[in-house]
């Protein structure tokens, strides 16, 4: 497990909650016996060495984690996995595919027909406000029959043992670099503990990332060329998005290696130009063509979305993805599942409140202190519980000039698990997941594992 990459989702630290380790009766659960065992053969000495290790093989395969102002920091990885068994997996699985289906069929509908806009489902303006919906991406379609290329979510646990999604990440998803270097490492560090666990890999993803960019690629590309555009060495995930770039074989680029030309996108590379026909992106959307979309940009490419509009080239994920991290959209989609699937959401987020409805609104100012308040408009979330008084008048004085603008939002829950980050003894912790999926032709193939993350490490140890 290791810290997650930065969301900019406000958080409060976990309450104790369902405990990932043992059941209700105290017995360690079925799923961690093993582990549980092979970890109190190895003693303390046993689990400082496996510290050691890891922290060496992070260092010397230079796995780091950087800062908004462009800093690199240290990447921390706890060789202590957060196990999950085949059963719940499943059950793990079947919600997340079936978030994929439902957010691929909100993508596709409010850049087409609009239904959920035209049948009152969706507020109107939770789509025209927020900074993610691009009306220029009206037009621009991914060949085959998903929008939604690339898909993340973090989900935690809830007191009850329930699986609940606290984000949805489908403008450009870190972290799964970040999974697959991560397994690498705890599997060197130590191998007879992997390989009597026996986790189900996830290089398989890899696999299937590969060939869905490929199969992604215009009709008329005869032998598909792929490139993973990165904002640079000063991103916050520049090591995730390298790492996967080498995963996948495909070069990673910047805006000055590509260029509009002829109707075409082009790398540029030693003297020669080569044509682009998939664009795996991680920039976000509105800074990828200072042309069409945000003129101040130095990240993107100018013309790329005219490109892309003509159809040769593919951006994924599309242009325009990123409305559906919207805080308004999570608040509507069990709505949205009714409307476009004929279905029940089989992973709820945390309950949620628009203050454009009369009654969701005195709900969320009367519980401004207990809740998390985003601006609909973009804008970093904020955590009720850390305001003084003061600024709970002014943000509640806010919201009342603008109830639209506004969404609260319970907070996350987390389950504990053991934890060997820091020293001594095992710790337990609040835990959450990254997890991923990408489409393929016939849905969507997920990661299995994924990226498991420690949230607060609490005082008391856990015996093995």
């Amino acid at each position: 497990m290791t810290p997650l990459p930065s969301s900019g989702t406000a958080t409060a630290p976990p309450a104790p909650g369902y405990d990932e380790f043992r059941g209700p009766d105290g017995a360690v659960r079925v799923s961690w016996q093993r582990l549980d065992e092979l970890l109190a053969e190895a003693g303390g000495a046993g689990l400082e060495r496996l510290r050691t290790e890891v922290a060496e093989l992070v260092d010397y395969n230079g796995i780091t984690s950087g800062a908004a102002d462009g800093t690199t920091g240290d990447w921390r990885l706890d060789g202590v996995p957060l196990l999950i068994s085949a059963a719940e997996w499943e059950a793990l699985e079947a919600g997340l595919l079936q978030r994929c289906r439902l957010l691929d069929a909100v993508l596709a509908d409010l850049y087409g027909p609009q239904r959920a806009l035209t049948s009152g489902v969706l507020p109107p303006q939770l789509l025209f406000a927020h900074p993610g919906y691009l009306r220029p991406a009206r037009g621009i379609t991914v060949p085959g029959r998903h929008q939604l290329f690339l898909y993340a979510a973090d989900v935690s646990r809830t007191a009850s043992g329930e699986f609940t999604v606290n984000a949805d990440w489908t403008q450009a998803p870190s972290g799964a670099g970040y999974a697959m270097a991560d397994r690498r490492v705890v599997a060197h560090a130590g191998p007879v503990t992997y390989e009597r666990i026996a986790p189900r890999p996830v290089s398989p993803f890899a696999t299937a990332l590969r060939l869905s960019l490929i199969d992604a690629a215009p009709e008329t590309a005869e032998d598909p060329f792929v490139v993973v555009l990165s904002p640079g060495i000063g991103s916050e995930t520049a090591f995730d998005q390298a790492y996967l770039a080498s995963a996948l074989g495909f070069p990673l680029v910047e805006n000055d290696d590509l260029t509009v030309r002829d109707g075409a996108l082009w790398m540029r590379s030693l003297g020669t130009r080569k044509r682009v026909d998939v664009v795996l992106r991680r920039v976000d959307a509105d800074y990828t063509d200072p042309l069409d979309l945000r003129a101040d940009s130095r990240l993107g490419v100018a013309g790329l979305t005219e490109t892309a509009r003509r159809g040769a080239v593919t951006v994924v994920n599309p242009l325009g993805s990123g409305v559906l991290e919207s805080p308004g959209m999570a608040r509507f989609l069990p709505e949205l599942a009714r409307e476009l699937l004929g279905e029940t959401p089989l992973l709820a987020s945390p309950p949620s409140y628009w203050a454009g409805i009369d009654a969701e609104r005195a709900h969320l100012l009367a519980r401004l202190d207990a809740l998390i308040i985003a601006p609909v408009t973009g804008g970093r979330p904020i955590n009720g519980a850390g305001l003084s008084g003061a600024q709970r008048r002014e943000l509640a004085a806010r919201i009342e000039a603008a109830p639209w603008q506004w969404v609260g939002r319970e907070l996350p829950q987390y389950s504990q698990a053991p934890t060997g980050i820091g020293a001594g003894p095992l710790a337990s912790a609040g835990v959450a997941m990254r997890l991923f999926a990408v489409s393929q032709g016939g849905g969507y193939a997920p990661m299995i594992g994924g990226l498991g993350g420690v949230v607060a490490v609490g005082e008391s140890g856990v015996k093995n």
